[in-house]
């Protein structure tokens, strides 16, 4: 590998790991000098300083409008009260479909498990009745569900934005599903509150800025 290609993935390595980095890099605000000099005392020696920062400034940058006029687009509901039940995989698997559909919140499969999402108040009746395949039985949950245009179909960085603020304000994710538009993230009851402000704030200030940039 020559210089010119060490030195590209080193920095692809880099912001792989480090996605603000990328971020504030794309967006034009990081210091690039400090930028290089961080991710090459990563790396250590082979390369300068200043290969990775003259790197850091041809590198072409994303600029996530796409994304942010999606989640300007968006609306945001939550749910509380939820259960989950997640099972080894079986045969039965559509007897659960069939006899709770109407009770079903949600619905994932795996290869080895799978996962249905009930209504609190029915987590034990329906638990009881697969003991026997029970791998974990949860109270407890809401739902944040995120109604994005169509574009998001072919679109990627959507569901990353909104993962990405609670990666970064600390909430922990239990599960997520998807359905044609509508992500559900599924978060403990108790951080519900707290993940929909952040949530609602952040598609505010998109649409802020959208309606700046197409003035």
């Amino acid at each position: 590998m020559n210089k010119l290609g060490k030195v590209a993935q080193i920095i692809e390595e880099s912001l792989l790991v480090d996605p603000c980095l990328e971020e504030a890099l794309d967006q034009g605000y990081a210091n690039v000098s400090e930028a290089a000099r961080r991710i090459r005392s990563i790396y250590g020696g082979g390369v300068s300083a200043t290969a990775i920062s003259s790197a850091l400034k041809r590198r072409p940058k994303k600029s996530g409008r796409e994304v942010l006029s999606s989640v300007a687009g968006s609306t945001i509901t939550v749910r509380t009260g939820i259960g989950k039940i997640s099972l080894e995989a079986g045969p039965s698997d559509m007897e659960v479909l069939e006899r709770y559909g109407q009770k079903l919140i949600g619905f994932s499969k795996g290869l080895e498990t799978v996962t249905f999402l009930v209504d609190e108040k029915d987590l034990d009746t329906i638990a009881t009745k697969f003991s026997g395949r029970l791998l974990e039985k949860k109270a407890g949950l809401a739902t944040i569900v995120v109604r994005g245009p169509t574009a998001i179909l072919n679109q990627q960085g959507f569901l990353s934005f909104f993962l990405g603020i609670l990666s970064k304000k600390g909430i922990n994710v239990d599960d997520v599903a998807s359905s044609y538009v509508d992500v559900m993230i599924i978060l403990s009851e108790s951080d519900a509150s707290t993940a929909f402000g952040f949530f609602n704030a952040a598609i505010e200030t998109a649409r802020r800025v959208v309606n700046q940039q197409s003035a």
